[in-house]
């Protein structure tokens, strides 16, 4: 298909720009099935505008939010334990504490030791209690041998 320079109108700006036969090959070998609405220039200016492009825009790495258009939003909180300010992605509420990173990794540290000895203790006290737990009855075993040796068992006998 043979393509020919074409004039359009900018949505932003409302201007006129040539949309080459050059440009409509690219979009095409891209499989881009529609033409551009804006002019080159309202295209750099609104590429700047987002914040990953920008230099003076803060780099928050793996943390930012949506694909990276958008910065997680921190809040300021005190420290329950040590008092440091600290930043937190959520708002604080009066009613939990919060802690710094290095607080937090300590309380969950004495945390997970209490609950794996809790978990200890609990095996522990199992395994005590099954061995002295005495069954009512003669047991599945017993009515077995019963059953072997004829006495037991509930077999009809002709009359």
């Amino acid at each position: 298909m043979a393509f020919q320079d074409r004039e359009l109108t900018c949505r932003d700006c409302g201007g006129s720009f040539v949309f080459t036969a050059g440009e409509q090959e690219f979009y095409a070998s891209k499989g881009l099935q529609h033409d551009p609405v804006r002019c080159p220039s309202c295209r750099a200016t609104r590429k700047m505008m987002r914040p990953e492009d920008r230099d003076e825009s803060p780099n928050y790495g793996v943390f930012a939010s949506w694909g990276g258009r958008t910065p997680r939003q921190l809040h300021v909180a005190s420290c329950a334990q040590c008092g440091q300010l600290t930043e937190v992605p959520f708002v604080p509420r009066g009613d939990r504490p919060v802690y710094c990173s290095a607080c937090y990794n300590e309380v969950r540290a004495r945390q997970e030791a209490a609950d794996q000895a809790a978990a200890v203790h609990a095996a522990a006290r199992i395994s005590s209690s099954s061995v002295s737990v005495a069954l009512e009855g003669p047991g599945p075993a017993a009515e077995q041998r019963g059953e072997q040796e004829g006495t037991g068992g509930t077999a009809d006998v002709p009359e």
